[in-house]
This record gives structure tokens, sequence and C-alpha cells, in this order.
């Protein structure tokens, strides 16, 4: 069984597979004051609690954002199970080819999401990742990562709205009226559609510049996007834990490697 485990600005996710079923996924904040000792003793809770045995861990990997949470989940995961986890970076393979100033530069969640992408389209596709940060990445017609856009998310963007000190404190929620007529309301439209059009806007730039079919699948994923899917004009397909897929992904392709 292999552990998955990807470190996010926010939230750690962490995943169980079964060659490529997935059988679980749950999630813990991320702290950076937490040891790595504490972090072993929740990870172990939170698998056990899932109803699973932490002896039948025979391979673990590590995608992080987070340099200082790191090599905490090493430690914690090495303690548990006693295996040293892979971790996405340079010299990893991923399965396709990454055409940017500095492959190396490229966030781990970003190279998963990608190698997952392709293991359900094959490419070329674009992903849109709507976490704490929203990122657009794209893969040409010849199945390499061509770029990215990042921008602010969604509960981002409304927190620097809130540091405004005339506007209420808002939380994202599902409740977008397209005609907002109160101050929250407004702040919380005024950011998903604002949202929705950047995004929209972004995957024509694509199309335009990358000379992709207008039929490119898009994916979407990140905890923001179910929230997000009544509010599309145009065709996405949803992916949850795309990243924790295709960190899965990633390691069966480099099995050999890690063997």
């Amino acid at each position: 069984m292999l552990l998955a485990i990807d470190i996010g600005n926010t939230n750690i996710h962490i995943g169980l597979f079964e060659k490529k079923k997935m059988l679980s996924s749950f999630s813990m904040g991320a702290d950076n004051v937490r040891s790595g000792d504490e972090y072993a003793v929740v990870l172990k809770s939170l698998i056990v609690g899932e109803g699973y045995d932490i002896a039948s861990i025979d391979g673990a990997i590590v995608g992080s954002v987070c340099p200082n949470i790191t090599l905490k989940i090493q430690y914690a995961v090495k303690k548990l199970v006693g295996i040293v986890p892979v971790l996405i970076g340079p010299g990893i393979k991923t399965g396709y080819s990454i055409k940017i100033d500095n492959p190396s530069e490229l966030g781990a969640d970003i190279v998963a999401n990608t190698a997952g992408a392709l293991d359900s389209t094959n490419g070329p596709v674009i992903v849109i990742d709507f976490g704490t940060a929203t990122t657009i990445s794209a893969v040409d017609k010849n199945k390499a990562f061509a770029g990215c856009y990042i921008m602010p998310g969604i509960q981002m963007s409304l927190d620097s709205l809130n540091n405004t000190g005339l506007l209420p404190n808002v939380i994202a929620d599902e409740k977008f009226p397209v005609l907002a007529k109160n101050s929250s309301d407004s702040m919380k439209s005024g950011v998903v559609f604002g949202q929705m059009m950047a995004v929209e806007g972004f995957v024509e730039t694509y199309i335009k510049e990358l000379d992709l079919p207008t039929s490119v699948p898009v994916i979407i994923t990140g905890g923001f996007a179910s929230m997000l899917l009544p509010y599309f004009r145009i065709k996405i397909k949803h992916i949850e834990a795309l990243t924790l897929k295709g960190l899965n992904v990633i390691y069966l392709a480099n099995q050999k490697k890690i063997k």
C-alpha cells in the first residue's frame, strides 16, 4: 500500500493507494510549529482511524510546497513505516517534459496535477487548481508542460479585502449572487466571478498561443473546485484529489528506479 502526501500552504492531504486505486484520502492542517514526532502521532491516528494497518504501507511519496514542513513529514513517515519517502523534485521521472525557464522551480503540486491529468487524458490538457493559490497550467500537443499562470486564491483574495477597514470579514461559501446587494455578497461575488472570468480568459489564451483544439480537456481540482462547478461557462471535468492521484502516478512510474 502506498502512502501519498501532498503538503500545501494550508492543509496536508494524505492518500492511500493500492496500485492505481485510491483506497482513502484525508487531511490535516499544515502547521510550522508542529514537530516531526507530533506529525507522526497525528498521521498514525488518521491512518488507523480510516481502518488501515500501518504495517501494510510499503511505499511512500511526498510532494511539498512548504520546505519548513517537508523534513518533519519525511521524519514522521520514516518513524511510522521505516521508509524514506520519495520526494518530488529534480531527477524524478514525471512522464512528460517541462518546457519552462527553470524546471526545478515548478511546484510539486503542479508537477503532480499534471501527471494526474495526463494519466486521465493523455494530453493536451489544461489543469486548474483552486487552492490557497489558483494555478492554471497547460500541456501542449507534444505532451510537454508549456506554462502556468498563478493568481491569489479565492480565500486569499477575500482576506486581502477583509484587511480593508470598512469592509466586513468574509469567508468563502457556496452563496454567490449574480447581482450582489450588500457588502459581504459584493465581495464574495466579485472575487468568485472575477476568478471565473480570469480563468476562462487564461484558457482562451492557452488555446490561442499553443494552437490547441477548442475542445481541449479542462480539468479542475482543489478545495474550492466543487463550489465553482455550477458557474463555469466552458466544459470542464472535475477530478477530486488530483494531486494525490498524480503523486501515485509518479510513484508507479519511478518504481524500478526506487527499487
